[in-house]
């Protein structure tokens, strides 16, 4: 299985310091797990993956119906 690497486009649509403060750690400590610098093994590694690829699919998803 391999593991998403994030591109600077990628990053920068994702709102980093909103993870980083849901998860009590610093901008860059996100950026480097996104970019893949950092080990991906711990439970906060794993939730920033997690919630960074959510936040990612909503802003490329194809939105048919406007409210």
């Amino acid at each position: 299985m391999t593991t998403k690497i994030f591109t600077p486009e990628e990053i920068k649509d994702l709102k980093v310091a909103a993870i980083a403060r849901k998860y009590k750690c610093s901008d860059d400590y996100v950026r480097r797990v996104l970019k893949g610098d950092r080990e991906r093994n711990t439970e906060m590694a794993k939730g920033i993956m997690k919630d960074a690829t959510d936040m990612l699919a909503i802003v490329e998803r194809e939105t048919t119906e406007v409210l």
